[in-house]
Formats: structure tokens, C-alpha cells, sequence
């Protein structure tokens, strides 16, 4: 017996990461049912987040992630010599200027925290749940777990990340219907990149070949050390490192100066954790096949130094929820459950659209963040000379602009309405209610 006519439409997410999670937001507001599925912890001890707020205001947990920081404000670049400032600007600032909403970081794991203590319905989270395989049919697909048990649903959300079992569950298909569907350039797209502290700021230090990155809130230091790898390794090789691994890079990086008093030595001997980890790059061309899809870090990954890779993710689960939402409507009247389950054919069209929207913006994300990344390590003389003299004499008006203008080309969650704040550059997809920013709450 077909098994999807004994249940309602239904989504399979993989991963409770920030896409994840947001995706499961996103699809609660559209009454869609869903099952989220986490082979570990839903927020693990590591990483910080950068987050754009509008869609969290969208998705209705902007107080909530508001009440654990405070809002970055400045950007600072310092010489690695000697630790002094050569450049400094109001970045953060002038970005809730031009988009109305304020930029804010704090730890990844205290972000998830919050997103999942905001969802409504907890026990649609499944932990410890590691998916060994991944099938898909004409009536359905479903994920085969570690534990022998099934998860059936009409589409699987691929969010696990950047070394994603479900991306390679979906090659696998592909090319099992589609000989060379999915080329091996394209496998190996995704690959590792070569290239007085105050409190809310963004400050870099950047020297040939390596960057330090600090994020800063009044009780807290985020720390970040990019650095070059001595060779380019492509997917699906994958580089492991161990503490002792970060211990040695950390020792090579100890006497740097990261400020006029401060080492940053004095910064990893008073850490809280530490890791080394390898920071991939690269954007698939295929986004889907069937119906299973990939959001997030599966799909796309970039570099951490414009602080693009978390509001990318979280605009894929808005971009993917909104296709989801209108493949459910078409069956089904909005005052109710969506209960018909739709066609494999339906479901390709709906994922198509979803890549269709997000693959041009991505790639351009994608290069941006390339582009900074390898200025703030000088990989090439002219950066060295950007990076080193012309940015300080000019300041970053013109980047700011061209930052906040890409930010302001997002998506939004179409099926929900709320009066969104605004600033000098308009949304390209606005709420149809709106405040200005310089608007007082009622």
C-alpha cells in the first residue's frame, strides 16, 4: 500500500544547525508538519555567530537572541607588528543606518540554544538520530537511521553541514538515474580555503597569509586565526585536527600582538574552549534531485571573514520554506493542515524554484567573502597595498554601501506579516507593513 496516503504532507529536516532550525521555524508558521532529525547534541560547545536580525524578527525570536548580547558597533583593523589600530569605523553602526536592523554575535551554541527553546513544539526534535541512508520514490522519500528505525516524509532537507550524508545519499541517486549527473568537479567544489580590545566590536589583524579575527562582547572574546593551508585539499578528502594539533598552531601564533598591551598568547591561555578546524569553500551548481534538497553549509560554504555563511543559511530555510509553503497551499486550502500529498514531479518543480532564487545570490556571496578573506591575508601585492594603505586613507563607506545592499536583496518568509523596520536602502522584498527605524514602539 502507498504509504504517503496514510499521512499528512510532511518534511524530513536532517540537522539541527542554524538552517535547521530556522527551517523548522519557518515551516511551523506554515502549519507544515515536519520531523527534525540530530545525529549529536542540538547545540554543541563550539563556534560563534554573526546574525542579521530581520529574519529572526520574522521568524519571532528577535527579543529572545536580543537579550543574550548587545549589538556590534564598530570595525577595527590593527597592524600584526605591533597591535596599533590603522583603521577603525562605526561598520555596524552604519549598517543598521542603511538595512534598520542591528547586527548581533554571540556564541553558536547559546544561538541554537535559543532557537530551539522558541519552538512551539519540542517534540518534533529527535536527538541522536544518525541517518545512514537516504531513499527516494516516486510516492515518497525517507532516511534509514543508525538504529534501524524510518522516517518517511514527501520531501528531506539535507542541513548536516558541510561533509552532509544526505548530499551524498542525493549524488548517489543523481548518478544512479542520471549517469555523471553530478560530475566529480562539482564533488570537489566544496574545498578548504588558501588563502586593548574594546567590547562590541569586529577587529582584524592581518598580515600575509594569515588573519586574526576578534568578535567582542562586554563579557566575552571570540577568537579566530585563518591561515593558509600549505596545499589545496578537495572533497571528499577531509582534514582532522586534534588539540594537540590546535595547541602547536596556537604556540606559533603565542608573541603575536592582537592589541598595544595584549598578545595572542595571553588570549588562548585564558580561553574557555579552543579548536582547529578547516574552513571549506565553494558553491554547488545542484541544489536538489528528486526530492531530496540541501540547504545551508550542504549546499554552499564560505569563508568566515565577512560573516555571511549564518545569514545565507538562515535565508536558504526562508527561500526553501516559502517553495514548501506554496507546493502546500496548491493542495490544500490554507484555514487547514496541508493533507494531500503531493507529486514527485510537483515537489521537483518547487525545489527547482528554491535553487533558481538562491544560486545567482549565493555565488555572489560566495565571491565577496573569497574576496575578503584573501585581502585581510594579503594573498596578492595589490591586496597587501588595499588592505594595508588605501582602505585606511579612504575608509569603508563605499564596502559598507555595497554590503548592506547585497543584505537588503534577501528573502523573507512571504506567508508572514509583520511591521519590519527600515532603513535608508529599501528592501527589495518588503513586509507590506513597514516602520522606519527612527520610529518609537507604541
Amino acid at each position: 500500500m502507498n504509504q504517503s496516503a496514510k499521512r499528512q504532507f510532511r518534511v524530513v529536516i536532517v540537522g539541527a544547525g542554524v538552517s535547521g532550525l530556522v527551517l523548522a521555524h519557518a515551516l511551523e508558521l506554515a502549519n507544515i508538519d515536519f520531523v527534525l532529525l540530530e545525529k549529536g547534541i542540538v547545540a554543541p560547545p563550539w563556534g560563534t555567530s554573526i546574525t542579521r536580525a530581520r529574519l529572526l524578527h520574522q521568524i519571532g525570536v528577535l527579543e529572545a537572541v536580543e537579550r543574550k548580547c548587545t549589538p556590534m558597533k564598530n570595525f577595527c583593523c590593527r597592524l600584526p607588528d605591533s597591535g596599533k589600530t590603522v583603521l577603525e569605523d562605526r561598520w555596524f553602526d552604519a549598517m543598521r543606518e542603511k538595512l534598520g536592523y542591528p547586527d548581533l554575535t554571540l556564541e553558536r551554541r547559546e544561538f541554537l540554544q535559543v532557537l530551539y527553546d522558541e519552538l512551539p513544539d519540542k517534540s518534533k526534535i529527535v536527538t541522536g538520530k544518525r541517518v545512514r541512508h537516504v531513499v527516494d520514490n516516486e510516492e515518497e522519500a525517507y532516511v534509514e537511521l543508525g538504529d534501524g528505525s524510518v522516517e518517511r516524509g514527501d520531501i528531506i532537507v539535507g542541513c548536516d553541514g558541510v561533509h552532509s550524508t544526505v548530499r551524498q545519499g542525493m549524488w548517489d541517486i543523481a548518478n544512479r538515474t542520471i549517469p555523471n549527473f553530478i560530475t566529480p568537479q562539482e564533488k570537489e567544489s566544496i574545498a578548504p580555503q588558501q588563502p586593548g580590545i574594546g567590547t562590541n566590536d569586529m577587529v582584524f589583524l592581518c598580515n600575509q597569509g594569515y588573519t586574526f579575527q576578534f568578535l567582542t562582547q562586554p563579557d566575552k572574546i571570540y577568537f579566530m586565526i585563518h591561515h593558509k593551508l600549505p596545499e589545496a585539499v578537495r572533497a571528499p578528502n577531509r582534514i582532522r585536527y586534534t588539540d594537540e594539533d590546535a595547541e602547536i598552531v596556537a604556540a606559533k601564533f603565542a608573541d603575536h600582538p592582537v592589541s598595544d598591551s595584549l598578545v595572542f598568547g595571553d588570549l588562548w591561555r585564558n580561553r574557555v574552549r579552543g579548536h582547529l578546524i578547516s574552513l571549506e569553500e565553494g558553491v554547488l551548481q545542484h541544489f536538489f534531485f528528486g526530492r531530496t534538497v540541501l540547504i545551508g553549509d550542504a549546499a554552499h560554504k564560505v569563508t568566515p571573514n565577512a560573516a555571511m555563511g549564518g545569514a545565507s543559511a538562515m535565508e536558504d530555510s526562508v527561500a526553501l520554506a516559502n517553495a514548501i509553503h506554496k507546493l502546500a497551499q496548491a493542495k490544500q486550502p490554507a484555514a487547514k493542515p496541508a493533507s494531500s500529498t503531493p507529486s514527485k514531479q510537483q515537489v521537483a518543480l518547487a525545489l527547482q524554484s528554491y535553487q533558481d532564487e538562491r544560486l545567482p545570490r549565493l555565488k555572489k556571496i560566495h565571491d565577496e567573502s573569497a574576496f575578503v578573506t584573501r585581502l585581510q591575508s594579503y594573498d596578492t601585492w595589490f591586496l597587501y597595498l588595499l588592505m594595508r594603505w588605501i582602505l585606511p586613507l579612504i575608509g569603508l563607506a563605499p564596502i559598507v554601501h555595497n554590503v548592506s545592499k547585497l543584505g537588503a536583496g534577501g528573502p523573507r518568509l512571504e506567508y508572514v506579516n509583520i511591521a519590519e523596520e527600515s532603513g535608508t536602502i529599501p528592501w527589495v522584498h518588503p513586509m507590506s507593513e513597514r516602520k522606519e527605524v527612527v520610529e518609537s514602539s507604541a
